[in-house]
């Protein structure tokens, strides 16, 4: 071009010539400064398109993911509501009756057992007080009247879960949000709250574990424009409403709609934010970056792009103002020299643009998307070298002037994508350029690997950018696994459970057929305590394994918390393939788990409900293989049982029951019967025991083996034994004479460190002496906690009061217990006397008993005597003392007296004659 003007001004004249190369520098400078103008305005909007789409991506996956946690939340809540209506919670008094007790805590613990999220799970009276508490027991005597949940909840008799302002727990001291829910009886009276707990610190640990930008924030606000959380938190705004406000109001104008740009209501910086809302609770989800962060990228490309177009500016008028000063020596110079200059001046110029070029492409083979730029023919003008790198594609493989087919065989070449996978790009390719319009588009390929697409059309051509994206679907992915699957045993938990029944049962209602086993391992609980939670935790990922490997495919396995697990099997043809499997499971735990070198025995008892032959209905098909799996357990654990309509008929009779049970001791429905010890050498009684009755106004006098083993199950067995403790301290006192009476201790009572303080108190309280009161234990007490049993009874012993061992030979026993403490008595069971006379091993056994008392220094005595031969035979075997009808039924303490004067008339009798006769 130098060249052509030097031609040109001896032609025509300098003066025309500095004219014409001024013009066309000045042309050329701002076509370029133009050009380049024009590619950073689109590259700053592409930026933030970008930015937009991923905040609206993360705001949808948040607000999806934290309304799934919540709904966990208030399934749990329906779930107790409905469990508590149930068993006839009807009114204000019973709730705090019924649900102040240690079992309702446990029960607490156990339904928000592998549901992090929630903080406690907790009941509060109509008045606020806290009931019960599933993070302490006894709970803390604390007041929530002053909530704004307790308020909101009196003042309205709404059914759904309100939402309560965060505000600092009173047991924890930490951020918390309480979700609560209003318990009314069948008329709507209020009855009580349910509330459940989500510490702040929960919200801020899960957004920390998303990929955050230098500016990004994620913010969770009320629908009336409460801040409830924020991350990065911002302590001193949590709580603060913002309605009213003209920035919250074009949130919620624009909810689940697009991005808005504006100013932080909380830190005041100019943000784009993508608001969702959650749907199904007054919650929304805030995602953000600052303007400053997303275009911090785009700011320093553009400073890259304005020096360069500033370099080539400086070249041009460099080039431009050198040719002109030689220009002015041509009238001196001859042409050879003027073509000299103008050569060397044509190389510097050359070396400029080649700067000026290898500084761009460091620029475009710099950026983190895969960037190619097509012209209207669709031929390839620009490649970068991460499209070749992004691909597995040879450096400069790719090159200016192919076609576009060419291009994308190339790719295909290269082994990272397939022909398969190149034909939907090709195809989404050719519709764009037909409607000539601005998309973006996720492409996963066939290895797994996962591509975010942006096509944008230029006046004669497309530029197309690739940006990988397969960490974060992954990441993503994981998210969702994590709140469907037990983080244990990584099988579904309950959540999912309930939706996999669900898609099953609507099989069922198209005429296939369905089996739901539940399953609770027997003994786990002692793994737990002798061998520690560790192991525990890796025998519950063994038999969860166990269980996956032999169930079918087509079977969902689900850990519904704790030991338990369940088995939705699908598709059966008839109740004989769930009883075939049951029996299968069973079998499985026949062989030991080998835990950190432990070989741990276990079994299992299974409840099992068919579908549609029990039901279609989730809840109650639920409720029924409870029922049933309730009714395995009871019959001797590691068997199954199927429900049957009267299981649920005889669980309504025993919620009755111990419904009634509770109010008993408080109504003074119990009363002490007494039945005389006999000492058959000294001739005369010895003391009385104590058996407990209850007399019901409507069912009349219940039996002991009706309520006993309900009272232990439910823990009421202790506040009853400390009153039947007392009350037989009581009444001894006014017995005649020295006479013993002996008391049954539950081994309940033994796990109560409050023991041996009732035993001292009852006798201080009566003042009965130490030795007048005997305490039996049966064996079951001896296999607990051995340590902690044989301390507690030496304590016991330490008070002055004698020890027995009751119904010995019956259970678990063992020669060792009474190596290991010296018992006062060893009381015969009835069960040995009965079969005296007809089978020749009981009177072995019971002459074995004696002896070995004998030789240890301790009492026997025989129980459940009725006939004159048992009697004979038990004097003849060594036996000391007995009790039994033949000398007197248990009597009402009224009757004493008068049963002690009988049974010394009889005693008076010469032996063998009138004594017998008397007692018949």
């Amino acid at each position: 071009m130098l060249s052509h003007f030097a031609r040109l001004a001896a032609s025509i004249g300098h003066a025309r010539t500095r004219y014409l190369l001024v013009a066309g520098g000045l042309v050329i400078g701002l076509t370029l400064a133009a050009v380049m103008t024009w590619f950073v305005i689109e590259l700053r909007q592409h930026t933030i398109a970008d930015a937009s789409r991923e905040l609206r991506n993360d705001a949808l996956m948040l607000a999806e993911e934290e309304d799934r946690l919540l709904q966990s939340v208030e399934v749990v809540q329906q779930s107790l509501i409905e469990h508590m209506s149930e068993i006839g919670i009807d009114s204000p008094e019973k709730f705090e009756l019924l649900m102040a007790s240690r079992e309702v805590h446990r029960e607490l613990g156990q339904r928000i057992a592998g549901l992090p999220h929630i903080g406690a799970l907790a009941l509060n009276d109509r008045q606020g007080g806290l009931l019960n508490f599933s993070r302490a027991w006894p709970p803390l005597k604390i007041n929530d009247a002053d909530r704004d949940f307790i308020h909101e909840l009196t003042m309205t008799n709404a059914s759904k879960t309100f939402i309560s302002q965060p505000s600092l727990s009173k047991t924890t001291g930490q951020w918390t949000i309480y979700l609560s829910r209003r318990f009314n009886g069948a008329d709507g009276q209020l009855i009580g709250f349910v509330v459940s707990t989500i510490g702040m610190d929960y919200f801020e640990q899960f957004y920390a574990r998303l990929p955050l930008s230098g500016g990004g924030s994620f913010t969770l606000y009320r629908r009336d424009g409460m801040l409830m959380a924020r991350y990065p938190h911002v302590d001193m705004k949590v709580g603060k409403t913002f309605a009213g406000t003209e920035n919250f109001n074009r949130l919620l104008a624009s909810l689940n709609k697009g991005v808005v740009r504006q100013q932080s209501l909380l830190d005041g910086r100019d943000r784009l934010i993508a608001p969702y809302a959650m749907p199904h609770f007054p919650l929304i989800v805030l995602v953000t970056d600052t303007m400053e962060s997303i275009l911090r990228s785009w700011r320093a490309e553009a400073r890259m792009f304005g020096a360069t177009t500033a370099l080539l500016e400086l070249v041009i008028v460099a080039t431009i103002l050198l040719t002109m000063r030689q220009l002015r020596g041509y009238e001196k110079l001859q042409a050879a020299q003027a073509e000299l200059v103008i050569a060397e001046e044509r190389t510097r110029a050359a070396q400029a643009l080649h700067t000026h070029e290898e500084r761009f492409d460091t620029a475009l083979n710099n950026m983190l998307q895969g960037l190619m730029m097509f012209d209207g023919a669709g031929r390839l003008l620009v490649v970068n070298r991460r499209m070749h790198r992004m691909f597995g594609v040879p450096d400069d493989a790719l090159t200016p002037g192919m076609t576009y087919r060419e291009m994308t065989d190339r790719v295909v070449e290269a082994g990272e994508v397939t022909a398969k996978d190149m034909e939907g790009v090709r195809e989404r390719r050719t519709e764009l350029i037909a409607r000539n319009e601005r998309a973006t588009a996720t492409w996963e390929i066939s290895n797994g690997r996962a591509f975010s697409m942006n096509f944008q059309p230029m006046e004669d051509g497309w530029l197309t950018t690739f940006e990988e994206i397969t960490d974060r679907l992954a990441t993503e992915a994981r998210m969702v696994h994590l709140a469907h699957h037990d983080s244990l045993t990584d099988l579904p938990n309950r959540l999912l459970f309930r939706q996999k029944l669900e898609d099953a049962l609507a099989h069922v209602r198209r005429g296939d057929a369905l089996a739901l086993l539940f399953l609770d391992l027997d003994q786990f609980k002692a793994v737990n305590d002798t061998l520690g939670h560790p192991v525990g935790d890796e025998l519950l990922r063994a038999v969860a394994e166990r269980l996956v490997r032999h169930n079918r495919d087509t079977d969902t396995v689900a850990r519904l918390g704790g030991d338990e697990f369940a088995i939705v099997q699908s598709r059966i043809a008839s109740p004989t393939e769930a009883t075939a499997l049951a029996d299968r499971l069973i079998g499985l735990f026949d062989t030991p788990f080998e835990v950190h070198g432990h070989q741990i025995v276990i079994g299992t008892s299974i409840g099992i409900v068919l579908a549609p032959q029990d039901g279609t209905d989730a809840d109650q098909l639920l409720k029924s293989a409870d029922l049933a799996l309730y009714r395995a357990k009871s019959d001797g654990r590691s068997v199954y049982r199927l429900f049957q309509a009267e299981m649920d008929a005889r669980m309504q009779v025993r919620r009755l029951l111990e419904l009634d049970l509770r109010q008993a001791l408080h109504a003074g429905q119990f009363e002490l019967f007494f039945q005389p010890v006999v000492d058959l050498r000294a001739g005369m009684t010895t003391g009385l025991e104590a058996l407990l009755r209850w007399r019901h106004p409507v069912r009349g006098l219940v039996s002991p083996g009706d309520f006993i083993p309900l009272a232990e199950e439910t823990g009421l067995i202790v506040p009853i034994g400390e009153w039947v403790l007392h009350q037989a301290c009581a009444t001894a006192m006014s017995w005649p004479g020295d006479q013993c009476v002996a008391v049954n201790l539950s081994p309940a009572q033994f796990k109560s460190r409050h023991l041996v303080a009732s035993v001292a108190h009852a006798l201080s309280e009566s003042g009965l002496s130490p030795l007048r009161l005997e305490l039996e234990i049966t064996e079951t007490v001896m296999l607990q906690d051995t340590d902690a049993t044989l301390v507690t009874l030496h304590q016991l012993r330490a008070l002055g009061v004698a020890i027995a061992l009751d119904d010995f030979g019956t259970g678990y026993s063992s020669l060792s217990y009474l190596r290991r403490f010296p018992f006062d008595r060893i009381k015969i069971d009835q069960s040995f006397v009965r079969e005296l006379s007809s089978k020749q091993d009981c009177g072995a056994i019971v002459r074995a008993v004696t002896g070995l008392s004998q030789d240890l220094g301790m009492a026997t005595t025989a129980e459940g005597v009725e006939t004159k031969e048992q009697l004979a035979l038990l004097r003849s075997a060594g036996c000391t003392e007995v009790q039994g009808y033949l000398f007197s039924r248990p009597v009402p303490s009224g009757d004493v007296a008068r049963a002690l004067r009988s049974i010394d008339e009889m005693l008076r009798q010469p032996v063998g004659t009138l004594v017998f006769e008397a007692a018949e």
